[in-house]
């Protein structure tokens, strides 16, 4: 694209609460945003000038409705947010290159990887990334601890279980569920942006310090050295490509890596505002330009986040 062509980005899930201070980021450097929900009733279908509602990621004709609004769109490259869109538009990366269109995010097989949390706990084993233990039979596990789906986000269908009653009660509840040891610590989110070979541009640890259904609602950036170096090495091993949010936690036992998204997290405003660098450095990767080296990030800069509301008529319901 030309030098000083407005970039043209598709937003997915607009109605993401955390979702429009990342916006209103990208309108400060003049980009256009196409928003898109799969849910009618997502506030952010409203506050921006185009948007479109679409299938889930996971249905049978999402493929071909992005690839319709990218070409009627111009877009110049997709920013996804829920793991079954990541997952089929990395599969197809080869339909959008060809439409001149940058896909934010890895390689399928290294989104599977982050997206599956089997094969992150793989992946954190087999590269020496310190993790909790993932129980796999039944008569070994070590009350209490952690039930969660392999796929999933935003803590949703994640259950602290004390017993084997309650072991029974809510495998039954949860889908194709994984059973991780309770690890008790401070919580950390790690976001990163990072180049087409898995170079971290900017690396900048969070500690979660208010939690409202997953999603941080307070929370505060800390430079731990550690946490860094291990991150560094997880985005190269996995060649992670723009936003990335790595999930640990941290106690005098050590660091425990539990969780890789690939894309910007919940509170990855957090990072954006304590590294000016990062913005600037997405649009550099959409348009194919050297990134601007960080110099860090501010150290304890503190997030609080509130509420903020959007009124429609029914009847003006996108179907």
């Amino acid at each position: 694209m030309e030098g000083n062509e407005r970039i043209r980005i598709l937003r997915s899930a607009v109605g993401s609460m955390p979702s429009w201070g990342i916006i209103n980021e990208l309108f400060n450097f003049k980009v256009d945003i196409i928003g898109m929900d799969s849910n009618p009733r997502s506030f952010g279908l409203y506050k921006l000038n185009k948007s479109y509602v679409v299938p889930r990621g996971d249905h049978p004709d999402y493929l071909g409705c992005i690839k319709d609004i990218v070409k009627n769109e111009m877009c110049n490259a997709i920013l996804s947010g829920p793991e079954e869109e990541i997952l089929c538009l990395s599969r197809n990366r080869s339909l959008f290159e060809e439409m001149n269109c940058i896909l934010l995010m890895p390689d399928y097989e290294n989104a599977f990887i982050c997206a599956n949390k089997y094969k992150a706990d793989c992946f954190f084993k087999e590269n020496g990334i310190p993790s909790p233990a993932i129980f796999t039979d039944i008569e070994l596990i070590k009350y209490p601890c952690l039930i969660k789906p392999s796929f999933g986000r935003g803590g949703s269908d994640v259950f602290q279980i004390n017993n084997k009653n309650d072991f029974q009660f809510f495998y039954e509840k949860v889908k194709d569920p994984v059973i991780q040891e309770l690890i008790r610590g401070e919580e950390y989110s790690v976001d990163i942006l990072a180049d087409r070979k898995g170079n971290a541009l900017s690396i900048v640890p969070r500690l979660r310090i208010g939690i409202d259904s997953g999603i941080s609602v307070k929370g505060v950036t800390v430079l731990d050295h550690e946490i860094i170096t291990y991150c560094e090495r997880i985005v190269k091993k996995l060649r992670l490509f723009g936003p990335s949010c790595i999930q640990c936690i941290k106690n005098p036992d050590g660091i425990f890596f539990f969780d890789i998204n690939a894309r910007f997290g919940g509170g990855s405003i957090l990072s954006i505002k304590a590294d000016p660098t990062i913005i600037p450095n997405l649009l550099k990767l959409i348009k194919n330009e050297e990134p601007i080296p960080s110099t860090g990030f501010t150290e304890g800069l503190m997030m609080l986040r509130y509420y903020s509301e959007v009124f429609i008529k029914e009847a003006d319901v996108i179907r």
